[in-house]
């Protein structure tokens, strides 16, 4: 069969900070990444961006030789020091983004984690400035929807009730 080729137009790739740029169909990559939702007393565990400013979920993109599961324990303990044991798929979302001048095509896998008992907080240096346990319900917590969406739906699956919209 022959291989297929990408069509002759541009796709509108968002920066990390929101800006769109556009880029030819023929240069974007696949970037499957996958993120946690850890739950304690009803707060989820969140990192501020370097990048971004925004509350994110911990986690980020799979290598080609990980599963899933594997690269998302690698991501969330390189981002907060913590290794979690995945649960469960809560949610998926795709689009396009541009970083560090590079267009993908973003498949994001949301997963809702267990952690181990207490212990420090590592926000990753160069990625995080904080990390926290913060109330998803906090109106004046700048989460991406996607993000978003994740924690109302892992909090549904755990029977607590989710923040309001």
């Amino acid at each position: 069969m022959p291989r297929m080729r990408p069509p002759q137009r541009q796709v509108v790739c968002p920066t990390v900070r929101g800006e769109p740029r556009r880029f030819p169909a023929a240069e974007l990559r696949w970037r499957p990444a996958c993120y946690g939702v850890a739950v304690e007393d009803g707060r989820v565990l969140l990192g501020r961006s370097l990048f971004t400013g925004r509350w994110e979920l911990p986690g980020g993109g799979v290598e080609p030789w990980e599963s899933l599961a594997e690269g998302l324990e690698r991501e969330f303990e390189e981002e907060s020091g913590l290794r979690p044991r995945v649960l469960e798929a809560v949610h998926f979302a795709e689009g396009y983004v541009s970083f560090f001048g590079h267009p993908f095509h973003s498949l994001r896998y949301y997963f809702l984690v267990a952690l181990p008992a207490a212990g420090p907080l590592r926000p990753q240096e160069g990625e995080l400035t904080e990390l926290a346990w913060l109330d998803p319900g906090d109106a004046s917590l700048e989460i991406g929807a996607d993000d978003r969406e994740a924690i109302r739906r892992a909090l549904l699956r755990l029977g607590a009730e989710p923040p309001r919209s």
